[in-house]
């Protein structure tokens, strides 16, 4: 709990610091690929149990045309938080400014949990709907490779947790 301020501070500040990086860098001539594979790791705070833990993040996403700012994809997500959580996804992404996007992934959570005396708040290898938002910041690009701040939320009726983190991209 008390690493939270310290990213309540720091996020949204680096956030800040993307947006005016973004502003004096419109026109960089970056060229759009029509696929990405992205990679995201970070700290993740699961909120109905209080706990830090780690997470990563997998996801690839196509554009529907060459300049279109939609795009379909699919994702895998582990979280080691209170057990393990495994999350599998497919949704959309829309590119909302040149280098900042944000992704919306229904599907499926697998929970894996062991019981103990003073936690017993989830039945052990359950599956449960889920809904997982990503908001991605390319703060750097070199050619092909992204790198930038990430913020991924993660929905279950039994669960929520939310990963602040770095995301990795190649797109090709």
């Amino acid at each position: 709990m008390k690493h939270l301020k310290t990213y309540i501070i720091l996020f949204p500040g680096l956030f800040y610091m993307s947006f005016i990086h973004a502003s004096k860098h419109r026109c960089d001539g970056h060229e759009h690929s029509r696929n990405e594979i992205g990679f995201s790791g970070g700290a993740l705070y699961a909120f109905e149990h209080g706990e830090w833990g780690s997470g990563i993040h997998l996801h690839y996403f196509r554009t529907l045309s060459l300049h279109s700012r939609w795009s379909l994809g699919g994702s895998i997500e582990h979280a080691w938080v209170d057990g393990n959580h495994f999350n599998v996804g497919a949704g959309i992404k829309y590119q909302l400014l040149e280098r900042i996007s944000i992704a919306a992934l229904p599907g499926v959570t697998f929970l894996s949990h062991s019981k103990t005396d003073t936690h017993d708040t989830h039945e052990s290898r359950k599956a449960l709907f889920t809904l997982h938002f990503e908001l991605v910041y390319d703060m750097f690009r070199w050619d092909k490779f992204h790198l930038g701040p990430v913020l991924d939320y993660s929905w279950t009726k039994n669960d929520s947790h939310a990963m602040v983190g770095i995301h990795a991209a190649f797109c090709f």
